[in-house]
């Protein structure tokens, strides 16, 4: 991102996208808030109007990418059996993590404490909430929490590896999904 990126009121939100710009070139480590305002060609103290430091930036990246999960479920149609219910998840949840690695690798930072950042901690809840929607329909109430807790363990795991670049010596690109949905519908084999 460039100075002429950055337009006079919308800093906020220059600085997330720079945020989002770095962590794509350097990892999640390699971030630092001075680089991001030299990035929208501010100095390195501009960023401290919005944000009390390094966590907060990151942790405001995050809150950004998990609304957009959860827009991305948000309005999905309840599938008719479990299994597809599972698949459905596990393969959307692969299509977002994939379609942004950087997004991805911003929301779950390692050290990050969402307990520090109740909104973030919020957002979180929010998708879990509709991934249990999307269950529902296929498990009784007391059990949905803790399931759609176990099969969004699953696809986050299938997720971080493919978006690491960790399975691609073991399967080919294409097939990764296909893991993902084979995955998910064993796993509602053993969830009834």
């Amino acid at each position: 991102m460039s100075e002429r990126g950055y337009h006079h009121g919308d800093l906020r939100n220059a600085l997330l996208a720079a945020t989002t710009e770095l962590v794509r070139e350097r990892g999640a480590r390699g971030f630092s808030v001075s680089e991001a305002a030299r990035r929208v060609g501010v100095s390195s103290s501009a960023p401290y109007r919005h944000f009390a430091d390094r966590d907060a930036m990151l942790a405001a990246a995050a809150l950004t990418g998990f609304r957009q999960l959860e827009d991305r479920f948000a309005n999905l149609p309840i599938p008719p059996t479990l299994a597809d219910a599972a698949s459905l998840i596990a393969t959307e949840y692969l299509r977002f993590a994939r379609a942004d690695p950087a997004r991805f690798e911003v929301m779950f930072t390692h050290g990050i404490d969402k307990t520090q950042h109740p909104d973030l901690l919020q957002q979180t809840f929010r998708v879990q909430e509709r991934f249990e929607a999307v269950l529902s329909a296929h498990l009784p109430p007391a059990e949905t929490t803790r399931r759609a807790a176990e099969l969004w363990s699953l696809a986050h795991g299938t997720a971080a590896l493919a978006t690491g670049g960790n399975m691609q010596h073991m399967l080919p690109d294409t097939q990764i999904a296909n893991l993902a949905d084979s995955t998910a519908r064993a796993w509602a084999r053993g969830a009834v």
